[in-house]
């Protein structure tokens, strides 16, 4: 679109693709709502005020019309659905705009996989910016699929120049408190070249966080405590409230948003899969929980738009105003925060939660299937643990959290063997380098509640190996051999019988199938764990077990890690 088209629609001298009549405008500028008209022209909004000629009118009959919703940092991977199906996830809920930061695809694929999500999703109705990532591999404490260097930054920034606004979450704060010369490099890079460097330091706090915030990063999604999130604020950061499936900061961060603060908060998911999205909703359900809490709905929404467009310079995102995108969301009211519909620029897309136009990239030749398992071959005998007579070191989940606990408990023993016991809530947790084959490293984990039977997934954050939680060597033997028959993905395993699958061609991350058949699965999956005995939803949790850069205790393909101290630890004591 040029200026000298949108200019005489502007001024009515040239009719608007489409007229918005009768709309309550929720003005993030002033805070007040607007009842008036909005002219839309190609992508863009043309005008607000007393328009009358259109070559299409929509009578918003007094709905509220709010900004496209921006979600502040998300993986699209987490979602288990390829792109164009992510987009159909979440358009229905207002989101038009997403930060994605494509960090789990190229710990598998390295530039392939970032080349396929910038590819698949060009061309579809949602704004896919990309925070390249900054940790591939996140530590050297796991063995990823591929390695991306400061000349791999430097070719993709000038290839995408507008696609890359960000470099993805820097994890390895201690990297930058040790000056570490590659990742140094990669935030030099990124930060001549006016990009947003984006963070990730759970606990950091006083001189260490200076000294990070130093390196130019200024936002933060890792914050559990008002404490810290309110110190990191008054040192200038941006603070994503994240609302994920596993990790759920809300609650606790809520009470620290106030009317002289909140622009320097935004919402995100980071990691929610397809099913949560489905009953919770997507930024739409975290603005909900938000004006429940106590939240003003007028604050709210701008978390969800203008102070997330801002930090990340997207000039003509986060407002209805003239020369903005055309991106609208109508609300039943401002209380209950019911979509009615979605408009993305100028096209309706969704009407009443169904996606009502066609969604698809302008790449016809991006592969279904991306990838490939490689384990090494073992035998049933190997997953045993011999005794040391010492106690063990246990990861110990936290409820709605990524942290873990260090337990140092006393082991069960049966024939010389460390077994798991249901009664301790002790599972036994095996991860294999998927990747090269090198081999595996076996722990124990409590938390996770199942009773029998046994859980394999190829989604395990950062490096992604194949990992399996269970209650029994047979059934952790047979739900890895079958993960690796289906090229990656999630199994559930009793006796020897798998109760459900979902495969993950695309890098073992993602599946090839539609929504529907996605959510579908993903219910299944649910629905066996339950039959294990497990009364919670795990499978998010057991996907973050293998994250070496959130404390305390977490395990990798080379073994147990202790975070703090970022090295190898013995499973015995």
């Amino acid at each position: 679109m040029k200026i000298k088209e949108i200019v005489p629609v502007a001024l009515e001298k040239e009719p608007a693709d489409l007229l918005i009549k009768n709309a309550k405008i929720v003005n993030v500028f002033t805070g007040r709502i607007e009842e008036t008209n909005i002219a839309l022209y190609k992508k863009r909004i043309a005008g607000i005020g007393d328009y009358k000629t259109a070559k299409d009118v929509i009578d918003a009959k007094g709905l509220y019309v709010i900004p496209g919703l921006i979600d502040a940092h998300i993986h699209i991977e987490s979602s288990m659905l390829s792109p164009i199906e992510f987009a159909k996830a979440i358009l229905p809920h207002g989101t038009t705009t997403i930060i994605a930061d494509p960090h789990e695809i190229a710990n598998v694929l390295g530039t392939e996989g970032l080349e396929y999500i910038i590819k698949a999703t060009e061309g579809i109705p949602l704004n896919v910016y990309i925070a390249i990532p900054s940790a591939v591999p996140a530590t050297e404490l796991e063995t990823s699929g591929a390695r991306l260097g400061p000349e791999d930054m430097v070719s993709f920034v000038d290839k995408y120049p507008f696609r890359i606004i960000a470099l993805g979450e820097v994890m390895n704060y201690p990297g930058v408190l040790n000056c570490d010369r590659e990742l140094i490099a990669k935030i030099e890079i990124l930060r001549h070249k006016y990009k947003k460097i984006d963070g990730h330091a759970p606990g950091l706090s006083k001189k260490e966080l200076n000294a990070y915030i130093d390196a130019f990063v200024r936002s933060d999604h890792e914050c559990e405590k008002i404490d810290e999130a309110l110190e990191k604020v008054s040192r200038g950061m941006q603070i994503f409230i994240r609302e994920g499936t596993a990790a759920r900061n809300l609650d606790a961060l809520l009470p620290a948003v106030d009317v002289f603060n909140h622009q320097f908060f935004s919402f995100c998911t980071d990691d929610r899969d397809p099913l949560d999205i489905e009953e919770r909703g997507h930024i739409d359900g975290i603005i909900r929980e938000a004006i429940k809490q106590g939240l003003d709905p007028i604050l709210a929404i701008r978390m969800a738009t203008i102070n997330t467009a801002r930090y990340f310079n997207l000039r003509s995102m986060g407002a209805i105003a003239p020369g903005y995108k055309a991106d609208l969301v109508f609300v039943n009211s401002l209380e209950n925060f019911e979509i009615e519909m979605v408009i993305k620029d100028t096209k309706i897309v969704s009407e009443k939660g169904k996606i009502v136009s066609e969604i698809a990239s302008v790449f016809n030749n991006i592969p279904s299937t991306v990838g490939k398992i490689n384990v090494k071959e073992i035998e049933l005998e190997d997953l045993k643990v011999k005794d040391r007579g010492k106690k063990i070191r246990v990861i110990g989940l936290i409820s709605d959290s990524l942290l873990t606990k260090e337990l140092i408990i006393e082991p069960s023993v049966k024939k010389g063997e460390v077994i798991p016991v249901v009664q301790k809530d002790l599972a036994k947790i095996v991860v294999f380098d998927r990747h090269n084959a090198s081999g595996f490293s076996i722990g124990f984990v409590s938390g996770l509640n199942i009773k029998d039977g046994a859980i394999a997934t190829t989604i395990g954050h950062d490096s992604h190996n194949l990992g399996v939680v269970g209650m029994n060597d047979a059934d952790i033997y047979t739900a890895m051999q079958r993960v690796v028959k289906n090229n990656g993905g999630i199994v559930i395993v009793k006796n020897g019988k798998v109760l459900a699958e979902m495969p993950l061609p695309i890098a073992g991350l993602m599946s090839d199938k539609s929504l529907d058949v996605v959510t579908k699965q993903l219910k299944e999956l649910k629905q066996a764990i339950k039959l294990l005995g497990c009364t919670d939803d795990v499978l998010m949790n057991i996907h973050f077990l293998q994250l070496a850069v959130i404390p305390e205790l977490k395990i990798t393909n080379k073994g147990l890690v202790k975070v703090s101290k970022q090295e190898i630890v013995d499973l015995f004591v």
